[in-house]
């Protein structure tokens, strides 16, 4: 048994001691008095009538204490000897809770006693006992419980001490910085955790050699195989600078005690934003606009207003959201906020979802707008194929933001070409960074980005901190965020 244990369990007899035999006596006093006070078992003579009449409680309410004290002395009993049997479990402290309860009741009813009047009732030195019983069961929990918090408070400080000793000493190689930085973001919070050493984008080897000796790697889209882990073997901590993880052998991982965090929901309003960037560009014709009223259309125009292009309204519009984490929830709300008719595609049916559920197949069917939030796994991978393709309206717009393996490239692009749906925007590939001959290239009512949803500066610098308090719970031993 822990030390610590035995403490507890040695608090809790002599607390339950007391206060069983406070209880006892109580229960042993109130025999009689119980009996005075039931209505068809009164046999008061006429000065205790003439009291019961001016007593400072009604009789109901002295009865209903009575019941409640003694209940509550039950209880704390009960409590304090599981404690004495489980003392991991909470037993003292709901001990001392009832012990506490109690002590109101007996205040409010030996208030009376003094007063003269319940003396009938109660033996006035008897219930000084009790109190005093019930007063030293409940001080010797309150004592240990004070000493129990200070000295886990001194044992907190020194485990804290032992942490940042550690800490001091950790090796942290930060990897794919210029993925995370164009000189504007600050790494301290990286730099407080450790001897950090920072690197830019390496080959297999380079990773080999420059992360050896670390204890902690931190990368983006560094790939983290078995290969890799064995030439570290110091290393025990892969965090990662995304949410994604699929660039890490989760496995190999777990079999070499290599714990894996990523980071959730740092870019969720920078994603959605991007989104909707790309569906009111898309619904307002913006940059055709832009680039014929550069070209001079504008002054060439014979009236005020020009609109060659089509120009068309969100609210009403089907917005088909596959996939419901953070991200597509906030792509939904903001959706909402517009007046368009929200539905959503997900693997597992969400608790609360105050959209229409739907099927993937559906989705694609019904959709105006149809968003990807979904991770890439066997499932997903290839989810925007050419048979679902076809199914969409010839008016439709498709929008991945998720991964680049998540559409069949080929078929996406033939599409496009074809007019099967009116336009899309990618803001991922297959292959990152971008191929000559990349199948996505040059396609018509096409909209690209190099990967950069995430890349807001505000949601860089939570990713940053998130990456960091990741380590930190880490190396407190409360690792989150972990991905097995």
């Amino acid at each position: 048994m822990k030390r610590k244990d035995i403490f507890v369990r040695a608090a809790a007899v002599v607390s339950a001691l007391c206060m069983t035999a406070s209880s006892a006596l109580y229960w042993l006093m109130n025999l009689t008095s119980i009996f005075k006070l039931l209505p068809d078992k009164r046999d008061l003579t006429e000065e205790e009538s003439l009291i019961m009449r001016n007593v400072g409680y009604p009789t109901w309410v002295t009865y209903l204490m009575t019941y409640f004290l003694m209940l509550f002395m039950i209880i704390g009993c009960v409590a304090l000897w599981f404690a004495v049997v489980r003392p991991e479990k909470r037993g003292s402290t709901v001990g001392m809770l009832c012990q506490l309860v109690s002590l109101g009741f007996l205040a409010l009813l030996y208030k009376d006693v003094l007063k003269g009047e319940s003396k009938f009732l109660y033996d006035e030195k008897r219930f000084i006992i009790i109190i005093a019983l019930m007063a030293l069961s409940f001080l010797i929990l309150l004592v240990y419980a004070l000493v129990s918090f200070r000295r886990s408070g001194q044992s907190r400080q020194k485990e804290l001490a032992q942490i940042e000793k550690e800490r001091a000493g950790t090796k942290i190689a930060v990897l794919d910085t210029c993925t995370l930085t164009v000189g504007d973001i600050d790494f301290t919070p990286i730099d407080k955790l450790g001897e950090t050493e920072y690197h830019d984008i390496l080959s297999k080897d380079e990773i080999k050699e420059k992360c050896a000796d670390s204890d902690v790697i931190l990368c983006n889209k560094a790939v983290i195989d078995a290969e890799i882990m064995d030439a570290c073997p110091k290393l025990k901590y892969i965090g990662l600078f995304a949410t994604g993880y699929n660039n890490i052998d989760v496995k190999a991982a777990a079999e070499r005690g290599i714990t894996v965090c990523n980071a959730p929901g740092y870019s969720t309003d920078s994603v959605a934003q991007l989104v909707f960037a790309y569906i009111l560009n898309h619904a307002t014709s913006l940059d055709c606009y832009d680039r014929s009223t550069h070209d001079g259309e504008w002054v060439r125009s014979h009236t005020f207003s020009y609109f060659p292009f089509p120009i068309s309204e969100l609210k009403g519009k089907t917005l088909a959201v596959i996939g419901y984490g953070a991200i597509g929830k906030k792509v939904a709300s903001i959706g909402a906020a517009f007046g368009m008719n929200v539905i959503i595609a997900t693997r597992t049916k969400p608790a609360e979802c105050p959209y229409t559920l739907v099927t993937v197949d559906r989705a694609f069917a019904e959709a105006d707008y149809l968003t990807v939030h979904c991770p890439l796994n066997d499932g997903t991978r290839g989810l925007i194929n050419a048979e679902r393709l076809a199914t969409m309206k010839p008016t439709a717009y498709v929008i991945n933001t998720a991964r680049g393996a998540v559409a069949d490239e080929n078929a996406l692009r033939d599409a496009l070409d074809r007019g099967v749906i009116s336009g899309a925007a990618c803001d991922v590939l297959t292959v990152e960074p971008m191929r000559e001959d990349d199948p996505l290239r040059g396609a018509k009512n096409l909209t690209l980005t190099p990967h950069v949803a995430w890349a807001s500066y505000e949601a860089r610098v939570r990713l940053i901190s998130l990456v960091a308090s990741n380590l930190r719970a880490y190396q407190n031993g409360l690792p989150v965020n972990t991905v097995k």
